[in-house]
């Protein structure tokens, strides 16, 4: 892009190229195993640009979901992500409240310790019940979560990993197109959501378009396993970086 387009989105060239690599990383793991993109760019958005948490985040993890829901819609579960969305709604309302109370420190260490419970959820794979309350707790944390650092995944799939890969990933990519909704809502109520924001998504939405069709087109030629363990290990040294 040309030079006064950057200074117009208030960004410099590099930072822009950084977002938008890790938007496609991040892309191409949730298209590839389920859930990924707030875990792998939340650190790292974090450090190159600060104010794209959570906004950018959210608003693309609702698209990449809107991409895979399609494949996957018969998989979906709408009594499982129902009553995880109903403790979607207080969740969401705390986050607000802690996006707009908590300093900037605090957040950055809330987000790398976000993270770094999402990996150990993810490679753990804890066995938990699943229920009407477990679901309702994992929703409550899911909006705090998602909130305040866009990666409201883990809780929810804390309870779905038991699930075949297909029907994980459907019900992963309703409950995402929701709970995203709900989040956009609040943060934008919350006077979060600028115009600099939708802009600047504008410009990277083609680095998510290459995350997800690389995915659709070599995904499966990887090691889901191994394609796991590389992106959580990327996103524990981002958000190590964040606490040092």
């Amino acid at each position: 892009m040309p030079e006064p387009l950057f200074a117009a989105l208030d960004v410099a060239p590099l930072v822009w190229i950084g977002c938008g690599l890790t938007l496609l990383v991040g892309a191409f793991v949730q298209r590839a195993t389920g859930f990924g993109l707030a875990v792998v760019g939340a650190p790292l958005l974090l450090m190159l640009e600060p104010r794209l948490v959570p906004v950018i985040l959210v608003l693309f993890g609702f698209t990449v979901s809107l991409m895979m829901v399609g494949k996957y819609r018969h998989e979906v579960r709408v009594t499982f992500i129902g009553t995880a969305l109903v403790g979607r709604v207080p969740g969401t309302m705390l986050g607000v409240w802690l996006l707009l109370a908590a300093p900037l420190a605090m957040l950055e260490n809330a987000i790398a310790l976000i993270v770094l419970t999402a990996v150990a959820v993810s490679l753990l794979k804890v066995s938990l019940p699943v229920n009407r309350v477990s679901l309702f707790v994992a929703g409550v944390l899911s909006g705090i979560f998602g909130t305040v650092s866009a990666i409201g995944g883990p809780p929810i799939a804390m309870l779905m990993h038991r699930l075949p890969p297909d029907s994980a990933r459907g019900n992963l990519a309703a409950y995402f197109i929701c709970s995203s909704l709900m989040t956009l809502l609040a943060l934008a109520l919350a006077g979060q959501i600028r115009l600099w924001h939708l802009t600047l998504a504008i410009t990277l939405f083609p680095w998510l378009l290459v995350g997800n069709a690389l995915a659709n087109a070599c995904a499966h030629r990887f090691d889901r396993r191994a394609l796991t363990w590389s992106s959580m290990a990327l996103s524990t040294l981002a958000a190590l970086s964040l606490l040092l």
